[in-house]
């Protein structure tokens, strides 16, 4: 009996630890459980927390490789200053010059001496374009002269009798006087005893008869004393039918034209042949030159020539060559030509400056307008468009030229589109955006006539 209870009691033991290992099992993974889920746990908190921080990091570096992009300039970009275009840097800054933040552009494949502009650049400098072709071409010689009277219309107006002027009836010079106006009165003895002859002359041919011949030769004697004296048919027939002496006898006008000097006074004495009065025509005047003996093979006489003279009018005027002085004038060493021009309206006045252009000869050759060249010491250029619309700075020589239009003798050809207007204006553009002339690239040409 007492075996049986000990075997019982000893598998109850072995039972009641069989349960409670299993109890520690079951506890064991509980708490390996928790330990897990606490591990888990601190993982998602450790996740949470770094992801921001790698969030950061990520997005400095982003901005670092951003900034590291746009501070390089592209292969096809540069940076430059919008006041000084001559800095060119490959990375953003500021200008070494003035210190403004560099802006970038973009690069384009010109040459030296190449410029291109938008179709509203060319609108809004007001550029026009032509193309070279032959044409007639004058050689012109502009001189400049001075306007004065002619002198073979000009009247000298003198005492034909000895006496006293008792009164002026022209006082100042400019003043028009017109044919048959009163220029003075004078007072002379001489003159007083011609009409007191002429009085007996003609009283005697009413008294007396019988010697008509003799009476009238007297008559006429006496009336060409009169009229020798400046007396005319109107006041010889007042006298006759007065029979009174004219103790201040008028003198009147035989010519048109302006006064251009006075040489008497009221009460001055004058003598016979002695000039009062100078007049002047402007119907016709002339012209007078200093020629430099370069160009007086070109002027011969009766060669025309146009006149503008602004004082006067802007429409041009035309004359020709009636004088070329036989000597030459020293030490200046010049020749003094006379140009004769008509002036109907008067409008023309002596003393004005007039501007003489020549034509001498003609020939054919390729031509552009004055306007298109642009000229400095390193010689002549003009700016020549492309097919592709850019514009080209060619170097040229020129020869003869005028007032209007100029010979080009080499570095263009014929049939090639040549800026007329607006070239001072592409060459300005061309220095502000590139910092250079755009002659620097150009050789010296030979034979460059300025």
């Amino acid at each position: 009996m007492s075996n049986n209870q000990e075997a019982k009691g000893k598998g109850r033991k072995i039972k009641n630890n069989q349960m409670a290992i299993g109890n520690i099992r079951v506890e064991l993974n509980r708490l390996f459980a928790i330990i897990r889920q606490g591990i888990a746990n601190c993982q998602l908190l450790i996740a949470s927390c770094y992801l921001p921080l790698a969030f950061c990091l990520l997005l400095l570096a982003s901005c670092i490789k951003k900034n590291n992009q746009t501070d390089l300039a592209a292969a096809d970009e540069y940076y430059t200053c919008s006041m000084d275009p001559q800095v060119i840097e490959y990375k953003a800054g500021n200008c070494p010059i003035c210190h403004m933040k560099l802006i970038k552009v973009k690069k384009n494949n010109l040459k030296a001496g190449q410029i291109k502009l938008s179709a509203q650049q060319i609108k809004l400098a007001n550029i026009t374009f032509d193309t070279l072709r032959m044409e007639e071409l004058a050689k012109e010689i502009t001189l400049t002269g001075e306007v004065t009277v002619d002198q073979n219309l000009a009247e000298a107006i003198s005492a034909k009798v000895q006496g006293r002027i008792e009164k002026l009836a022209v006082k100042n010079v400019g003043d028009h006087i017109s044919k048959g106006q009163l220029l003075y009165e004078i007072y002379s003895e001489d003159l007083n005893a011609a009409q007191q002859e002429y009085i007996i002359a003609t009283q005697q041919e009413n008294i007396s008869s019988a010697d008509k011949n003799s009476t009238s030769q007297f008559i006429g004697a006496a009336k060409n004393k009169l009229i020798l004296f400046g007396m005319n048919e109107t006041q010889m027939n007042q006298l006759k039918t007065s029979k009174q002496v004219l103790q201040s006898v008028p003198v009147y006008s035989a010519a048109d034209g302006f006064v251009s000097e006075i040489s008497v006074a009221e009460g001055n004495y004058v003598a016979i042949g002695t000039t009062l009065f100078r007049l002047a025509s402007l119907h016709s005047l002339w012209v007078e030159a200093q020629v430099y003996l370069p160009y007086l093979p070109y002027l011969k006489e009766r060669t025309e020539a146009n006149f503008s003279i602004p004082a006067a009018s802007e429409k041009l005027f035309h004359g020709k060559v009636i004088f070329i002085d036989p000597q030459v004038q020293s030490p200046e060493r010049f020749v003094l030509a006379r140009f004769q021009i008509t002036n109907p309206s008067q409008e023309i006045k002596p003393g004005m400056l007039a501007n003489i252009a020549l034509q001498t000869e003609n020939k054919k050759a390729l031509t552009l307008p004055i306007d298109a060249i642009i000229q400095d010491s390193k010689g002549a250029n003009v700016w020549v468009r492309n097919n592709d619309g850019v514009f080209e700075n060619k170097m040229i020589t020129t020869g003869m030229q005028n007032s209007r239009q100029i010979e080009i003798i080499d570095g263009l050809m014929e049939g090639e589109v040549v800026v007329i207007t607006g070239a001072y204006l592409l060459n300005s553009e061309y220095v502000f955006k590139k910092g250079a002339n755009p002659m620097e690239g150009h050789q010296d040409m030979p034979g460059m006539k300025m």
